[in-house]
């Protein structure tokens, strides 16, 4: 994406996060490691965890969550699917503007309009946290905490046991060897 396209993307994400000042506070909490959930956790979330489990869900106009499309529902329903979802934002983004990490050029985000208070972040980041907060997967988050968390652990503990098993199981075999110099 050329510099326009940075600076206009910026200039969005500006005017969602001044019209949703609440976002901000979350946005904050979450980068300083203040907040229930990590970058970590919600990384995981939208890549393994949803992919795994095929996790959908409707949110309604106020950003409530549905695990069942509700029938006496008013007004506009959006279903998400949230892996595929995250797979398309990505595609259309790529990594360097839709991360939740502060990988790449990094910019200093004001969070209160006196400029007394700011996060270091990158567009990747702020861009990545519109589409956590448009739909509601901070609170899907929050919902399912406990076993989104345990499922990570479980799936680390996992890996790191898997690992031990394969480096233990390397052999070394003591062999004659004759070498000439001719």
């Amino acid at each position: 994406m050329s510099d326009l396209g940075q600076n206009l993307l910026l200039s969005s994400l500006t005017e969602f996060y001044n019209k949703n000042p609440k976002h901000k506070v979350v946005l904050k909490e979450v980068i300083e490691g203040k907040h229930k959930l990590s970058l970590r956790i919600i990384e995981w979330l939208v890549t393994h965890f949803a992919k795994s489990h095929n996790i959908y869900y409707w949110v309604d106009e106020t950003k409530n969550i549905y695990d069942v499309l509700p029938n006496n529902i008013k007004g506009n329903v959006k279903k998400i699917n949230l892996y595929q979802d995250y797979r398309a934002q990505l595609k259309s983004y790529s990594k360097f503007n839709f991360d939740s990490f502060r990988r790449h050029n990094r910019i200093t985000f004001f969070t209160n309009t006196e400029r007394t208070e700011y996060i270091e972040t990158t567009i990747g980041q702020l861009n990545f946290f519109r589409w956590i907060f448009n739909n509601s997967i901070i609170n899907y988050a929050i919902d399912n905490y406990d076993v989104i968390y345990k499922k990570m652990i479980d799936n680390n503990t996992c890996k790191v046991k898997n690992k031990v098993n394969i480096l233990h199981n390397h052999d070394i075999i003591k062999t004659k060897c004759m070498l000439r110099f001719d």
